[in-house]
């Protein structure tokens, strides 16, 4: 680093004047250069690599970064590039710890900054347990790939939204959720609308659409209560064709709209098929966790128009433990989601409602859920190393006992809650340690086979990498990592794990049996790849008035698998994974 500028920490543990902070925001930017963004030194941005341009974003823009969170000795506890996903906020709006609001808005497009934030301006004295204790200083590395104004929602001009009346909150719809809107349109310089809604306003799904795109493109973008006036071009409303006499051709509206409120819809299951709306929200923010006591009443009925089937009442409500059994799965995993008062419509598909003996078979049903009360179940960072190994042990128990039901998705929350419980290893004695990888290993295992279960064969492959991170010659992480790079057509990784789980053990029936099915599958593969190219030249060759075929190019390999599996017979029936 260039010896001219100070390091973050040297700028921290001095005090620094206002003018200090003037002087060093006038510098051109460079790598290494540090400015403090706050007067008492609690936010300090160091530059890795200086942006683009001279913009910077404003409060209520929604802005993309990347970012690698860490403690001050290095620890990593969060970071969006191991996710490969990048993380969007609306900057200023105090949806993200202040330091972040106050260092990102000093950023242009493209920067990577080291921001150093002091507890006052990150999780306070409490912090965020269990990855960041309390008063913890954090290192966030930080790049501002790109955002949007707020005014021109659409992204390229179509929808102008200037806000009237501010909403009230931080929190905005989801795309799956349920908004009530009330709004009045009229064409683009007119006097008077041509349409109203009613004074209670409409209810609709930002999944689908209401009037026009432009009402749920505005919707997404408001807070409860907000007021907005948009400005509307022809294609987010009703085009070239218009809308009878009321809406000319190639006609601009102006929208005059306000956001009532809306229902949260969400997943209560990854696949989707239980689904949960919020008919009546609390300002509690804590959820049970596995193990938690909780006391819930609800009317069950089948689907659309079927009788009720089971009830609870506020006089005689359900009381269970959570992760127990003790209750339908549908209704502990909504269960989990909810907060103390919640009140939920939950809408199980047919294929989680079969377990339910009143149930008719294919029926789906609905839950009015209201989560009365619960206690909280020690969680893993309260507990001793001792806790921890026999919980994760009781957990991983747990879950071989739900994967043998059939169970997959409980099977593999509970594998999941008992890596949790063992993650943080560094006050464990050797044998503790020892004890920690075993259940690691068997858990992981047992999360790869499930989620083949589940057809999520990447989710597989990360489990089985973790076992062979460690035990390159594991077996069945081979067998089931081998089993998912098959499901994904990567072929030559495949290969590659059926080999070398053959050479641990050449008389394996599983191995052997993958490895037919892996012949059958490349020489469809190859099959479908050839007769796609002969129709391309086909066409390439009517087009160009030349009848002659051009001879598709052929792998070796492929050819010399089709050949063995014609010998070996069709393998698509394969064994069962082994035993998890």
């Amino acid at each position: 680093m260039d010896g001219h500028f100070k390091t973050a920490s040297q700028l921290m543990a001095e005090g620094g004047a206002g003018s200090d902070i003037e002087d060093a925001l006038s510098q051109p930017d460079a790598p290494g250069k540090v400015v403090k963004i706050t007067e008492d030194g609690g936010v300090v941005k160091e530059i890795v690599k200086p942006g683009t341009g001279w913009e910077e974003p404003e409060k209520g823009d929604k802005v993309q970064v990347h970012y690698v969170g860490t403690l001050t000795d290095g620890t990593k506890f969060d970071s969006s590039r191991d996710r490969g996903d990048p993380f969007e906020f609306d900057l200023g709006m105090g949806s993200v710890i202040k330091g972040w609001d106050l260092g990102v808005a000093t950023m242009k497009k493209g920067e990577i900054s080291k921001l150093t934030i002091t507890a006052d301006y990150g999780y306070g004295a409490s912090g965020s347990p269990p990855t960041i204790p309390g008063g913890a200083t954090l290192v966030f590395e930080v790049e501002l790939l790109s955002w949007k104004s707020v005014k021109d929602i659409a992204g390229d001009g179509g929808v102008i939204k200037t806000i009237v009346k501010e909403g009230t909150g931080w929190a905005k719809p989801l795309p799956a959720d349920e908004v009530c809107v009330h709004f009045s349109a009229r064409v683009q310089g007119a006097a008077e609308p041509f349409y109203a809604s009613p004074e209670q306003g409409e209810e609709f799904s930002l999944s689908e659409s209401l009037f026009c795109p432009a009402i749920g493109t505005a919707a997404k973008t408001m807070k409860k209560g907000e007021e907005v006036k948009l400005v509307v071009k022809p294609e987010y409303c009703f085009g070239d064709e218009g809308r009878g006499s009321e809406v000319p051709p190639g006609a601009a509206l102006e929208i005059d709209m306000t956001l009532l409120g809306w229902k949260k819809v969400e997943k209560v299951t990854d696949d989707g098929l239980i689904l949960r709306k919020t008919l009546e929200d609390t300002e509690e923010w804590a959820k049970p966790n596995a193990g938690s006591k909780v006391t819930v009443t609800y009317t069950a009925r089948v689907l659309p128009d079927g009788p009720v089937f089971d009830q609870k009442t506020a006089e005689e409500p359900l009381t269970f433990t959570t992760d127990e059994g003790e209750a339908p799965e549908a209704l502990e995993l909504a269960v989990s989601k909810m907060k103390k008062g919640e009140r939920c419509l939950v809408t199980v598909a047919p294929q989680y409602a079969q377990r339910l003996a009143a149930v008719p078979p294919g029926a789906s049903v609905e839950y009015d859920l209201t989560l009365v009360d619960f206690v909280k179940a020690k969680d893993s960072w309260e507990m001793d190393p001792a806790e921890k190994l026999a919980a994760a042990a009781t957990l991983k128990d747990k879950g071989n006992a739900t994967f043998k039901a059939g169970e997959y998705s409980r099977a593999i929350g509970r594998y999941d809650k008992a890596l949790q419980c063992i993650e943080h290893d560094d006050n464990f004695s050797s044998d503790e340690k020892k004890q920690a990888r075993d259940v690691k290993k068997s858990c992981n295992l047992n999360l790869a086979a499930a989620h083949l279960k589940l057809n999520a064969p990447i989710a597989a492959r990360k489990a089985a990498d973790k076992v062979l991170e460690s035990d390159g010659a594991n077996v069945k992480a081979l067998y089931r990592r081998a089993q998912a790079w098959l499901a994904t057509a990567d072929f030559v990784e495949a290969e590659q794990d059926i080999r070398a789980g053959l050479a641990e053990d050449p008389n394996s029936t599983d191995f052997k049996l993958l490895l037919k099915k892996w012949k059958s599958a490349q020489a469809a593969a190859a099959k479908k790849e050839k007769g796609l190219w002969a129709g391309m030249m086909r066409g390439l060759s009517v087009a160009g008035g030349e009848p002659k075929a051009e001879a598709a190019p052929t792998d070796a390999a492929a050819a010399e698998a089709e050949e063995n599996a014609a010998a070996n017979g069709d393998a698509g029936a394969a064994a069962e994974p082994m035993a998890a």
